[in-house]
Formats: structure tokens, sequence, C-alpha cells
């Protein structure tokens, strides 16, 4: 028993994760921005492009290296430990490098380098480029590359949310603006149920025809099958808003129950109109698309660099000071410089050029891509603005006409009341003053709409 209870309970509690209340439009952002799976993904995906960042970072890291080599039989029975520390430095692709090295025992003479005291011996050095790879080299232009990798994803990150707050939004307002239509089809359903019993007393009374009974039972029927018009959209809506409802895994914490619309709904996407073309376009210019692009021919970029700086000759050099120390041949003792220079230079450069033209034609496109990319948002931006300017119109005029209709729907009231006017008129009114709320209700979620796009369009849904 305790069971099924608790069962129950829980089951109450997962039906009513949102209340009664459905989230206002401030809430609903913050909820789909940190918790919903959509978000989380496009996260997921930026986090991965952090991790390829510290990958490549990561090729810059002081390093350890250890090598012995011993001979276990033969006429020689010579024996070497060599450790090595190695930290890359950046520029030049310079290395700086110490080691230790320890040898004993007897070398042929082709191995007589490995000789050292017994002791061993200390060295410091340092290996640097001068042509290839001085500037610029495959290490360097990873990291860079990296970099420019998690600028894309984190500007495509942001425009997924955007597009599922847009999305998350245009659902909640299809609910609200059924919700708000159902509450007007239904206050006029029940006020024509009300006045159907004093009519029907007044027709079996004699002052009216028994027709107009008939004929009111068909206005009756007419708003019911309007009010179950107007509760289906809402209840399809609802079932569109849930999806952006659901708090927890699982397709069971999606059944939210009954909906109802909060007393504020906090609309935190009103539009400045105010704003001139230089600032609309400099709102365009930190777009995550254009963004995205720009870290794209970044990237291009950096192919570009390396094809070139395959065409440059390698030119190394590589200076070391050793130090033996303890007893041995006296031809270890003392301080060993070395100074090695190094030249290649690379004849089969074809592959190179082609590299370089294949960056560079791609950047080109990136950079064409861009401009259509910037023309087509300002262009989407100024339709957006010019439709909001005429919804506000609408929506004064929208209104007015809503306040007329209702002053004479009263007006009629008191003339059917006191018998001045007719059945038919009285509907007329009533018809005139529905369809006038139906067309406020869709001027004022038009409006919400038009300022939704406008910040849609400029990607700010997500802040």
């Amino acid at each position: 028993m305790r069971s099924v209870l608790l069962c129950a309970l829980l089951a109450t509690c997962a039906q009513s994760a949102w209340g009664s209340f459905a989230p206002s439009v401030e809430v609903l952002v913050a909820q789909l921005t940190a918790r919903h799976p959509e978000a989380l993904a496009a996260q997921s995906r930026t986090d991965r492009a952090l991790g390829r960042q510290q990958i490549a970072d990561a090729a810059f890291d002081l390093r350890v290296t250890q090598s012995t080599n011993i001979r276990p039989s033969g006429y020689y029975d010579g024996r070497v430990a060599d450790q090595r520390l190695v930290q890359p430095l950046k520029p030049f692709n310079a290395e700086v490098f110490s080691g230790y090295r320890l040898s004993d025992g007897t070398f042929p003479v082709y191995e007589q380098e490995l000789q050292t005291l017994d002791a061993g011996e200390l060295s410091l050095g340092v290996r640097l480029s001068l042509l290839q790879n001085r500037d610029t080299d495959p290490r360097r232009l990873a990291l860079e590359n990296a970099a420019w990798r998690y600028q894309e994803a984190a500007s495509s990150q942001l425009l997924d949310v955007n597009k599922l707050l847009y999305r998350g939004v245009s659902a909640w307002l299809d609910w609200y603006q059924s919700t708000l239509k159902r509450g007007v089809v239904t206050s006029l359903l029940l006020l024509t149920q009300d006045r159907l019993a004093a009519i029907q007393q007044r027709v079996e009374s004699g002052d009216l025809a028994a027709i107009t009974l008939t004929e009111y039972r068909t206005t009756l029927t007419q708003r019911q099958i309007l009010a179950q018009e107007a509760e289906r959209i809402e209840v399809q809506a609802q079932e569109q808003l849930k999806y952006f409802l659901t708090p927890t895994k699982g397709p069971e914490s999606a059944d939210t129950g009954k909906l109802t619309a909060p007393a504020d709904i906090a609309w935190p996407f009103g539009v400045v109109t105010r704003h001139t073309q230089e600032a609309w376009s400099a709102e365009i210019e930190q777009h995550p698309a254009l963004l995205a692009l720009t870290a794209k021919a970044k990237q291009l970029n950096v192919d570009e660099r390396i094809a070139r700086n395959e065409l440059l000759p390698e030119l190394d050099l590589e200076m070391k000071v050793a130090q033996d120390f303890g007893t041995g041949p006296e031809a270890l003792d003392g301080t060993e410089s070395i100074i090695a220079l190094s030249f290649e230079v690379p004849l089969g450069v074809r592959a190179a050029k082609g590299r370089v033209a294949m960056a560079a034609a791609a950047t080109r496109e990136v950079e064409y891509q861009y401009q259509v990319l910037a023309a087509q948002l300002l262009r989407d931006l100024q339709v957006s603005l010019t439709a909001l300017a005429f919804n506000e119109k609408i929506l004064v005029s929208s209104e007015e006409q809503e306040v007329l209709a209702l002053e004479l729907l009263a007006q009629e009231q008191i003339r059917f009341k006191e018998g001045e006017s007719t059945q038919f008129v009285l509907i007329s009114r009533e018809k005139v003053a529905l369809e006038a709320q139906l067309k406020r209700i869709d001027a004022t979620i038009d409006r919400f709409r038009n300022e939704l796009i406008v910040h849609a369009t400029l990607a700010k849904l997500a802040g």
C-alpha cells in the first residue's frame, strides 16, 4: 500500500513540475538555455572544441625522455643512461633542452661520443629554426587553428541556442494566443447559455415567438462549436509547448497537465526602433553566424600559411654546451661546445603551391559568403522592423475597435433589456465584439512575434 501511495505521489509531482501555471517567457528562456537537451548538446560540442585546444597547447609542454643502451654480450661492455628535459618554445620553433648522461664500460671507436667521466655529463642547449618554421610551424598553427575552431564552435552554439529559444518562445506565444482566444470565446458562450433560460421563459409566456428560441439555440450551438474549436487549438498548442517545458529526462516528465497563463508574461524582447542604420549594422557585425564565418576564414588562412611555410628552405641551428664531471680519460675533461647548422632546400614544391592556391580560393569563398550573409541579415532586419512599425499601428487601431465594439455591445444590451432592440441585433453586436477582441489579441501577439523575430534575426535571444 505504501509503495502505491509513493508512486502516486511521485506521479503527481512529475505532473506538476511546472505547477498549474506556465512559466513566464523570461523563465522559459532561462530554463531552455540551462537545461534543455538541445542547448546541452550544443554546449558539449563547444566543450569538445575546447578539448582540441588543450590538446594543441599540450604540444608545448615540458617533455622528459630517458634512454638506456646496454651491450649484454660481445667484446665491448659499454652501458649508457641518457636523460633529457625538453621545453618547446613558440618563437622560432625553438626548443631549450638540458640533459644528463652517464656511461660505464668500454665502447668501440665509433661510439666514443657516448663515453663520459665517472660522474656523468651535464649538457644545456637550444635548437631553433631560421627559415622554414621560423615565423610559424605546424605546432603553433595547430594551436591557433584550435582557438579559431573553438570560436567557431562557440558561435555555432549561440546560433543553435537562439534557434531553440525562437522555437520555444514561438510555441509559448502560440499557446498564449490560443489561451486568450479560448477565454474570450468561452466567456461569450457562458453569456449565451445564461441568456437561454430567460428567452425560454419569455417564449413560454408568449412574449416571444417559438422560432426565436430555435434561432437562439442555433446561435448557441454555433458558439459551442466555436468554443470547442478554440479549445482544440489550445490543447494542440500546449502539446507543442510541452517539448520545451520538459525539465528532466524522459517522456514522462513532459506531462505538465492543464497550463494557465501567468498574470505577467515578463516579455524580455522589447525593441528600440529608433536605432540608426549604423547602429543596426554594428549589431549585425556581432552576429554569431558572421563570427563563425570569420573564424572559418581564419582557419583557412592558417592552412594557407602552412602551405607557404613549406615553400621555404630549412635552416636549423643547434647550440649545446656540455661538461663532464669525475675521473676518466683526460680528453673528456673540460667544457665542450657544439654548434650545428643544417640546411635543406625543397625542390618539389608544386604540391605546396597547390595547397596555397586552394586555401586562398577557399578563403575568398568564405569572404563572399560573409558579404552575402551580412546583406541578407540586414535585409531581414529591415523587413522585420517595417513589419513591427505597421504592427504598432494595427495594434492601436485594433484596441480602438475593441473599445468601440464593447461600448456598442453594452448599449445594445441595455436597449435589449428595455425591449427597444431585437435579439438578432444583439447577437450581431456580440459577434462584432467577439471579432474585435480576437483581432486585438492577434495584433498583440503579432507585435510580440515581430519583436521576437528582430531579436532572432540578430541572434540576441540568448542575451
